[in-house]
């Protein structure tokens, strides 16, 4: 009796223990692959770092737009200057992530954005004068020219009105071709944060839309 009770003991015994052994790699494997899981979440929203997204985009036009507003109002040309600048802003940002889009290393894609930024923010501005600016220009000089009477003045600068009116036209154009531009490269390149940058894009036009508001409330108080 004791040899079949031992050789049942052992047995019984080892079975425990082939079934310990067996569930304790599965729990590990299923523990690893969460974490696995975790780092691809975190290094995800980390590649998406940059401009901010939602909320936190309307906040930045917000904040950004204040001054340019303010400038507006004191002198309308300014609004061409605001919406070339935020265009190629716009543009060498997402040219900087095309850059180090194939990079893995935080490091390298950090250095390579900093020493990159002249060049490209150069090549996007010379970009920029030929799209959108040659249309959106030529769009909003026809506008001014038909508000000041089919005619050009001599200091046709001087007057805020017409002025003002053109760079709502220049604004909106240029804001609307790189708002398409962005949604068109963020097929190309997934983690760039186009809601940023369509913020970026929008803001000339915004500005002038803000701006032409301020002078009408002025002329009627």
């Amino acid at each position: 009796g004791r040899p079949a009770s031992g050789t049942g003991e052992t047995s019984r015994g080892s079975r425990p223990a082939s079934g310990g052994t067996g569930r304790r790699p599965v729990r590990g494997r299923v523990k690893g692959r969460q974490a696995d899981g975790a780092q691809s979440s975190e290094s995800a929203t980390g590649g998406r770092a940059g401009l901010p997204a939602g909320s936190g985009a309307l906040l930045l036009l917000a904040v950004l737009a204040v001054p340019c507003v303010v400038a507006t109002v004191i002198w309308p040309l300014a609004t061409f200057a605001v919406t070339g600048l935020f265009a190629v802003l716009a543009r060498t940002i997402w040219a900087g992530r095309w850059l180090v889009r194939k990079r893995k290393s935080a490091r390298v894609r950090g250095l390579l954005r900093v020493v990159g930024f002249p060049p490209t923010f150069v090549v996007s501005l010379l970009t920029a004068l030929a799209w959108p600016g040659l249309p959106a220009a030529a769009l909003a000089g026809f506008v001014l020219w038909l508000v000041l009477g089919a005619s050009l003045p001599p200091e046709w600068w001087l007057r805020p009105a017409p002025v003002a009116v053109a760079g709502i036209v220049f604004g909106v154009v240029c804001g609307a071709i790189i708002g398409r531009e962005v949604e068109r490269i963020s097929s190309v390149i997934p983690e760039l944060r186009k809601e940023g940058l369509r913020a970026l894009a929008v803001l000339g036009g915004f500005v002038a839309l803000c701006a032409a508001a301020v002078r009408v409330v002025a002329l009627l108080v």
